[in-house]
Formats: structure tokens, sequence, C-alpha cells
């Protein structure tokens, strides 16, 4: 039996000529021209092999081929209806709220310029959600995340938003009493601050401070914003990220920017949520912070006005 590909448009010169009952009214209702619409009939009546209508003075009559498709193109035209009657509502029902999980420092990056992040998705709700863990992405419980690793299965895609750099700091109060941190950061009279053995979400940190047989920090914490705050007090020097470290009025840089510390920043979204519009506008918001946020995040601004000092 021969095949061909159903050209649903196809349908429609069917449905209107069964209507219509003339290829001049048919012609109208679907905006051709008669002579248009004569020849796409009688083309697909040579495809279906099938005369679908007789031309009497009366008017188009249906073949017994014609009236076993004629119900189906009517069912199509009614259905399409349907569907066309739907879509104005659709929109109404997209996602709205976006929830984005993050540590502390992304949702430091986040809050630094939640007023522009805001305008930059209007229409869009976002929810920051504390996380030291990946995220499910396959119960949906959140749409996105930002993180410095790959996803490592095929369903979750990344995308690379920016850098962020760490360098070790410490309080002004500290460097002033302990000034040899700044030419020797091996030196016994430092003082360490860093993370508890556990917490496996600043992996590389570890990795810096063993590489340089660092002294194990003496007092440790799990979180970033409290190993900052502890930074501060004047407890000993820490590892943090630069836009942290150099916005504190009580901290000092005693390295600057560290290169083998600089981590690329993306946000993993699952690849069927990315089609949601407002994942989208999410994801570009976000996306438009870190560019707009890049010289502190890489410690160049710090390096600028240092120079120009």
């Amino acid at each position: 039996m021969y095949k061909f590909d159903m050209n649903w448009d196809d349908l429609k010169l069917i449905d209107a000529a069964a209507r219509m009952r003339s290829l001049s009214g048919a012609a109208k209702a679907l905006k051709l021209s008669q002579p248009q619409l004569s020849r796409r009939l009688k083309t697909f009546e040579n495809q279906v092999g099938a005369r679908l209508f007789d031309r009497t003075p009366t008017g188009l009559k249906p073949t017994e081929a014609g009236l076993r498709l004629i119900p189906l193109a009517a069912e199509m035209r009614k259905n399409a209806d349907a569907a066309s009657r739907v879509l104005p509502d659709l929109s109404g029902s997209a996602l709205k709220v976006v929830r984005v999980a993050v540590d502390e420092v992304r949702a430091r990056i986040l809050t630094d310029s939640f007023a522009d992040l805001c305008s930059f998705m209007p229409g869009v709700e976002l929810e920051i959600i504390s996380s030291h863990l990946h995220a499910d992405h396959q119960s949906r419980g959140i749409e996105l995340q930002i993180r410095n690793c790959l996803p490592e299965t095929d369903t979750l895609i990344s995308r690379k938003v920016g850098d962020v750099a760490y360098g070790v700091f410490g309080s002004r109060n500290y460097v002033d009493a302990n000034p040899e941190v700044l030419h020797d950061l091996k030196c016994a009279e430092c003082d360490w601050l860093g993370f508890a053995p556990d917490d496996l979400w600043y992996p590389a940190q570890a990795r810096w401070m063993e590489d340089r047989k660092i002294s194990r920090p003496r007092m440790r914490t799990n979180t970033m914003t409290t190993l900052m705050n502890m930074t501060a007090a004047g407890q000993g020097l820490a590892l943090l990220p630069v836009f942290m470290g150099d916005s504190h009025p009580s901290l000092i840089g005693v390295t600057g920017p560290l290169a083998e510390l600089t981590n690329a920043e993306h946000i993993i979204v699952h690849r069927d949520v990315r089609r949601e519009p407002a994942v989208q506008t999410a994801m570009n918001a976000i996306a438009r912070v870190y560019k707009e946020m890049a010289p502190r995040l890489t410690g160049a601004a710090q390096g600028a006005k240092l120079a120009a000092e």
C-alpha cells in the first residue's frame, strides 16, 4: 500500500469544502484563491488515490471515500478550535516561582545585588534556598542550583556565569599584631581558621592548606559566614571569597586573589525545566548579576583601587 506523509493543512481543505459545498466558498474560508485550492485538493486526491468530491451543478457532493474522511477532518477542526481557546490561558498556569539552591557564598552574591536581580526578572518570584547539598532536580523541588562543579548526569545541564576568587584574610588587629604573616603563611605564630573535617563543600580550600603544610585550623566551622566572622574577631587567618573579605571593614587581604582558588561558577538546571520561561528569565538575571559583579568576585576591583592609591 502506498504511504505518504499526512499534511494536516490538506484536511482543512476537505473540511472547508464539505462545509461550504463549493470551491469558491472553501477558498474564501481558508483565505486562498480558488485555483490554488482546486490544485491542492486535486493533488491530495491523487495522493490518496480516490476522488473525494464530485463537482455537480449544485456544488460539491462528497463521494463514498469523502464521506469516510470528512468526519475525521471535522473532528480535527473542533480539536484545533478547542486548543485555540485554551492557549491564551496557558501562560497563566506557567511557572512563576523559581527556587534556587545556594550555599551562603552564592546567597551573598545574589543578595548583594538583590535590587538589580529583582529588576532583571519582572513577573518572576525568586526563592533562595540555603543548601550545602547537591539539589535533587529530579523531584522538581528545586529549579536551579549554583555551584562550581559540573553535573554528573546528562539530564542536567550547566551554564557558566562567572568566577569567584579566594584569598587569605585576617583582621586588621591580628595582622598588625603578627606582621610576619604578610611574608610567611606557615610561620609558627600563625593561627588558622577553617572548616570542620566533615564539611566537604569547600574541599579545594582544605587541599590548598594541606599542600602547603599549613597547621591544622584551631577553630573550625561549617559555614563561610561564620568563618568570616571568626576572622573579623581577630582569631586568625582564613581563606575567604575576596568579594566578602574586601568589603568587610575589619578585614585585610594578606595574599590577594589566589589563581589556584579561583573557581568557575555554574547554574545547574534540569533539561526539561530549562524550557520554562520563568526559569530562563531567572538564569539570565543571575548571569547578569555575576557579570556586573565580576570585578568584585575576582578581586579585580580591589586591585584597581589599590593601584589608584
